[in-house]
């Protein structure tokens, strides 16, 4: 072989190799699953800034049809996301669904999968309107949305401001601009149905629960139901994070990959400040200046929680319940994921709780239900069991550790407690709820429950 024969297969051979490794970078599950990839992103922040492009603010107050909203969103995504074009084959049924309905085109771009969305249910005169947290994107409730539209409901999603592009967009978000979005949602439903449910995760359920005790509501909402509510955050240090963050140049709590394509993973501390405000709109104190709610409430949530206290959730419950009406209060369900021993020795004794038991060798091997696993099914293709992505924000600060929790054939998996992270040093956080059958069943019985008190008071 002559030295340019050879000299022409080496540069072939690294041509393809670039080649390669440019076409395995342009696909969500790929990067996910990319170590390389993920160590480059995280250090030079690829991901975590939203492209630059002319902000266009939709117009909450007018009331525009719903429709009109769903096409302004998925603009925005798609002009602000750097990867809103990118190939995303994680198929769900409630996407196979929205494609059916003609809503979706068959093979998904990042932009398809995390933009608002409107399941539509056939002759319909029900909605349940989802309202996702902090940092996430509607994506959040493509599984939950199958349990509502199996009862008969439409389902629609809000994005809440500063989400669906890149961790940036949350540098300069306000509690106000999530209020105007939920309002419209909420405003927009009632509208256009005869009967509404409210949902909330995490600060969505927070935005809720402010929203719901501030003023008469509609007799057509129904119920609410809450997911890991937002209530006072595990680090009883969050109310700092607005006076950090004004100081010059201090802008992140954490700087991850962002490989996650429908939830950030970088952290901004105007995020946190932002969240903590929402979290006081609906704190304890602020409700008991406000009227008594009623409403049947169903909520689900961890008890070693380590983004929100589950104690002080536990606290705001037992007063939401106290205050309700004698109609609805046989209604109000806590599913409680854990030890039964935090609940308030006060805590009133004629709530319906539920508290699921592991029962399979499967979840013998889980170290507790972490506070982003409640919503996800074990089938979810990105969050569920055999999904490439794993939640390793633990580790950021520590190479080696983000390396094995990334790349370990045998990950533990579990909620990022400190006696759990000290036992498995490089725990994957647990996303997806090994329970979520179960709460299938016991979502539909409390719908069922709703129902049910419609006709017999009519």
């Amino acid at each position: 072989m002559n030295n340019s024969v050879l000299i022409l297969k080496v540069l072939f051979s690294f041509v393809l190799g670039v080649f390669s490794h440019i076409v395995v970078a342009q696909n969500c599950t790929s990067q996910a699953s990319d170590f390389n990839f993920i160590t480059k992103s995280k250090q030079q922040g690829l991901l975590r800034f939203e492209n630059e492009h002319n902000h266009q603010h939709f117009n909450y107050k007018a009331l525009l049809p719903f429709k009109d909203y769903l096409g302004y969103a998925h603009q925005h995504i798609n002009k602000a996301n750097p990867r809103a074009s990118m190939p995303c084959s994680v198929i769900t049924a409630t996407y196979q669904q929205l494609v059916t309905q003609g809503k979706r085109k068959p093979r998904p771009a990042i932009a398809d999968l995390i933009a608002p969305f409107e399941l539509t249910h056939p002759n319909s005169n029900k909605v349940a309107l989802l309202i996702h947290g902090l940092t996430d994107s509607p994506f959040t409730y493509h599984d939950l949305a199958q349990v509502y539209y199996q009862q008969g409901y439409t389902v629609r999603t809000i994005l809440l401001p500063g989400h669906g592009s890149a961790a940036s967009a949350l540098l300069n978000i306000e509690v106000n601009q999530w209020q105007q979005a939920i309002k419209y949602g909420i405003k927009r439903s009632i509208q256009d149905f005869d009967e509404v449910i409210l949902a909330g995760y995490s600060t969505g359920a927070a935005l809720l629960i402010d929203y719901a005790t501030k003023q008469s509501l509609s007799p057509k909402i129904k119920a609410l139901m809450f997911y890991s509510p937002a209530t006072e955050p595990h680090n009883k240090r969050g109310w700092l994070a607005k006076w950090i963050d004004a100081i010059p140049f201090v802008n992140w709590i954490d700087k991850d990959a962002d490989v996650d394509f429908a939830k950030y993973e970088s952290f901004p501390l105007n995020a946190a400040a932002a969240s903590y405000d929402a979290m006081s709109l609906a704190s304890v104190s602020s409700l008991n200046k406000r009227p008594a709610l009623k409403l049947p409430i169903f909520s689900v949530l961890s008890d070693i929680d380590t983004t929100i206290d589950t104690r002080a959730t536990l606290k705001l419950l037992s007063v939401l319940h106290k205050g309700n009406s004698k109609k609805y209060k046989p209604l109000d369900t806590l599913v409680l994921y854990g030890n039964t021993d935090i609940l308030p020795v006060n805590f009133a004794s004629d709530y319906t709780v539920k508290n699921p038991q592991c029962t399979t060798p499967q979840c013998k091997n889980i170290h507790g239900m972490s506070h982003i696993a409640v919503v996800n099914s074990p089938q979810n293709p990105h969050y569920g069991i055999d999904a490439t992505y794993r939640n390793c924000g633990s580790f950021i600060n520590d190479e080696s550790l983000y390396k094995t929790c990334k790349t370990t054939k045998s990950p533990q998996l579990g909620e990022r407690t400190s006696a759990n992270l000290k036992r498995y040093p490089a725990l994957q956080r647990l996303t997806y709820n090994p329970h979520f059958t179960e709460l299938k069943m016991q979502i539909n019985t409390f719908i069922k429950n709703v129902e049910q008190l419609k006709t017999t008071t009519r």
